[in-house]
């Protein structure tokens, strides 16, 4: 049975909610206490954590990273999975365990489904894209200018996996919604490949109707290559143009009024701020 739109909307604001802010301690201890709850909660709500996710948000070297991961497959919170698809050549899932604490932390409950095997627990052919859509989630958290001043792109974020579960099966999933500062909630879709042009229609045409229907009220595109979001953004101007001036029936049931065709290109917007820093930790 689908939720309506307010319910919906209210498990978004819990999820949203959700403290991510990395604060170290006013001491050695109380860091380490920060960081494993941290830690938990990210591993909790996307699936999966990386060292180099933990070395870029806690600014500790690999060593000390792996350090703290290890520590936390001590304590039965996460569980190693070595993978060649990583850039680091593993990756951490968590427990049940790191789940119960999770819940407990954020006051939210958290479906946890156990695998025998963990090698299963995730999916190996989009693993680099999920750890780069963690990455940008949490980077829009922590963002400072370069005077030092804290301004954060968002200040709250929902994940793919948590999306996915609240909304109903009619919309398209995407890789997150953030919360910016005026409150205005935006979907984000990490563009890892380039996609074929009925793809990309298919999409735009899913984004029209999630926005027009109040889920979101814009899409911000990220990737780690400038030729990929170039791509989609001329695709993307070529067929909302096509589909605003179609005569041609192949695209009768698909055209746009110019209203619609206003409201996409107004509301798909190409974030290129990430791709230097995405090439940076995970492909350098």
């Amino acid at each position: 049975m689908n939720k309506p739109l307010n319910e919906l909307l209210n498990d978004f604001n819990r999820h949203l909610a959700v403290d991510m802010f990395y604060r170290p301690g006013s001491n050695n201890l109380i860091t380490g206490l920060n960081r494993q709850k941290l830690t938990a909660i990210i591993a909790v709500r996307f699936g999966i954590i990386s060292p180099t996710l933990v070395s870029w948000l806690y600014q500790t070297n690999r060593h000390q990273a792996l350090e703290h991961l290890n520590k936390l497959v001590k304590e039965g919170l996460l569980v190693l999975v070595k993978t060649h698809r990583s850039n680091d050549g593993r990756i951490y899932v968590p427990t049940y365990s790191a789940a119960k604490y999770s819940e407990q932390l954020t006051g939210i409950q958290t479906y946890f489904r156990s695998k025998a095997n963990p090698q299963l627990s995730f999916n190996h052919n989009t693993l680099m894209h999920d750890l780069i859509n963690a990455f940008v989630l949490l980077r829009g958290i922590h963002n400072w200018q370069t005077d030092e001043a804290y301004i954060p792109f968002w200040k709250g974020f929902v994940t793919e996996k948590e999306f996915k579960r609240i909304t109903n099966k009619d919309v398209r999933n995407v890789d997150g919604l953030v919360q910016e500062s005026d409150g205005a909630i935006v979907a984000i879709e990490v563009e890892h490949s380039f996609k074929n042009k009925t793809t990309r229609r298919q999409i735009l045409l899913k984004y029209l109707s999630a926005i027009k229907a109040g889920y979101y009220s814009k899409v911000f595109l990220v990737s780690h290559s400038l030729d990929i979001l170039n791509d989609a953004k001329r695709l993307n101007y070529q067929i909302i143009d096509e589909l605003t001036s179609a005569n041609q029936s192949k695209y009768q049931k698909e055209q746009l009024s110019d209203e619609d065709a206003a409201l996409m290109h107004k509301s798909i917007i190409y974030r290129t701020k990430f791709c230097n820093e995405i090439n940076e930790l995970f492909y350098e």
